[in-house]
């Protein structure tokens, strides 16, 4: 039952944007949907070119330039965790990036997962983990839209670590 609610919603937010009813979400019909859910700026306020191209390389897995159905909630996540970070990111770019590069390498990255996890060290799988995640770019580095993304997996893995840890009594 939870499936085919969510399958009617991502369905409902697909009719609303696909104005030419192809199935999947064009550049420009994005573009209308992140500006109808961003809460961060002032109604009406598009998005930028480079975030729009940021958020199709974060959900359009099949390559194709569009959003189908499978890549909706993707495209939203990636999105409204930018949104809500937008005011911090710029912030936290300034403080990690020691280096001067406008970018976090992997050990700035890393000394930010070390913050996030109130000190305690990360593994370099995990730092792996979430370098390759977030990298969408793929240039090695993390800018300031991937930082979100990079900042959502690190708590999504989080989350599930506590989930499937489990405590013995001897």
């Amino acid at each position: 039952m939870k499936e085919y609610e969510h399958r009617v919603r991502i369905n409902k937010i697909i009719r609303k944007f696909d104005k030419n009813k192809s199935g999947k979400l064009e550049k420009d019909q994005l573009i209308a949907l992140l500006t109808d859910i961003d809460g961060s700026t002032p109604t009406g306020t598009q998005p930028s070119e480079e975030e729009v191209t940021w958020i199709l390389k974060c959900a359009d897995k099949a390559g194709d330039g569009a959003i189908s159905p499978d890549e909706v909630e993707d495209a939203i996540s990636c999105w409204l965790v930018f949104c809500q970070m937008r005011a911090q990111i710029d912030e936290k770019l300034e403080k990690y990036d020691v280096s001067k590069t406008g970018n976090l390498s992997k050990e700035e990255i890393r000394n930010y997962l070390v913050d996030l996890n109130g000190g305690m060290p990360v593994t370099d799988s995990e730092l792996d983990m979430v370098f390759q995640d977030a990298d969408v770019a793929g240039d090695g580095v993390i800018n300031k839209y991937e930082l979100s993304r990079a900042t959502a997996l690190w708590y999504t893995y989080v989350e599930e670590q506590k989930k499937n840890s489990c405590c013995t009594v001897l």
